[in-house]
């Protein structure tokens, strides 16, 4: 909600800018998003061992036994 109340503050901004100012901003920020993509393509792809522990706070302080036992009961 937050970045919604920013992006339409620095829209009305945009509004008050004359043409040239606006087409430089547009012609610089398309060169930033290439620039990105760019970057993010020579990113290697995840390995399978990088989600290792990934979402392990859900099951800190739970008795993982008496949790088996209780899902076993719903078959």
């Amino acid at each position: 909600m937050e970045n919604i109340s920013r992006l339409n503050s620095i829209i009305s901004q945009i509004k008050k800018l004359d043409y040239e100012a606006r087409l430089y901003l547009m012609e610089r920020l398309a060169r930033q998003l290439r620039s990105s993509k760019t970057k993010e393509k020579s990113q290697k792809p995840p390995k399978l061992s990088d989600l290792n522990s990934l979402g392990s706070e859900i099951w800190s302080g739970l008795d993982l036994d008496k949790y088996v036992q209780q899902q076993r009961q719903w078959e």
